[in-house]
């Protein structure tokens, strides 16, 4: 890998659903930002709904909502990679998560590597990431990546910074795994710029209650052609002759 590669920085949003202040989710994330922040360079834009949460109520369209969460869509949708996290509230994430990607635009995390963490009372939530927010960013044929990191109340200190070594090694395991891919990200740096116009169609028209129809397959800005991209796999066949 050459040296010019390895210098240029990921653009990493995080995304934090932990409403309180302060929060283990928070904590999570950052736990989780800082063992990446040591293995490659990035650029980070942490989302923090502890700031932001009482900004999203109410809102149906995503012209509706405060230039703030705007910006914080936007830098969703052209974010190399995400981190998200979220608390386990009643076996799932909160209303208000939802609520904040039901207004990222359909087509725009396509391919794009996903971290996956959350934090709940017990292990018995633990399947969250694989029953609630996997699903979830499948929807955006996102690539969530292959571990995920799960964290309970027994992690964290009275002051919710993280006090077990079994998380700490969680979270190694989980960026190790992840690096190869996240490295790998072919459109890195160059999203900003091919998803904006997205953005900008989304604030004018996007609305949570307005149907929206999209192909099975999406096409990735890290692919200019989908077609193109398939056709590496499988020569194009002629149509099938039928005979009387």
């Amino acid at each position: 890998m050459s040296s010019s590669h390895q210098l240029k920085p990921l653009n990493i949003v995080a995304v934090s659903g932990g409403l309180n202040t302060p929060s283990k989710t928070e904590a999570l994330v950052q736990e989780i930002l800082n063992e990446l922040s040591e293995a490659t360079p990035i650029n980070v834009h942490f989302i923090k709904f502890s700031e932001i949460g009482h900004l999203l109520g109410g809102a149906i369209y995503r012209h509706q909502l405060p230039q703030r969460i705007q910006d914080d869509l936007a830098a969703v949708e052209a974010a190399d990679a995400l981190i998200v996290g979220t608390p386990v509230y009643r076996a799932s994430f909160t209303g208000l998560f939802k609520h904040f990607f039901d207004f990222i635009e359909q087509t725009a995390l396509v391919d794009v590597p996903v971290l996956l963490a959350a934090s709940g009372g017990s292990d018995r939530h633990a399947l969250v990431l694989e029953h609630q927010l996997r699903p979830l960013f499948s929807f955006f044929q996102a690539q969530t990546l292959p571990i995920g990191v799960y964290a309970t109340d027994r992690d964290f200190t009275p002051e919710y910074t993280i006090h077990s070594e079994l998380l700490r090694d969680r979270i190694t395991l989980a960026v190790a795994r992840a690096l190869p891919i996240l490295e790998w990200a072919p459109a890195k740096g160059q999203r900003a710029d091919v998803i904006k116009e997205k953005s900008q169609h989304a604030n004018q028209t996007l609305g949570i209650n307005r149907q929206i129809e999209q192909a099975e397959v999406l096409p990735s800005a890290a692919v200019p052609s989908l077609d193109a991209a398939e056709s590496r796999l499988h020569a194009k066949k002629p149509p099938h002759s039928h005979v009387a």
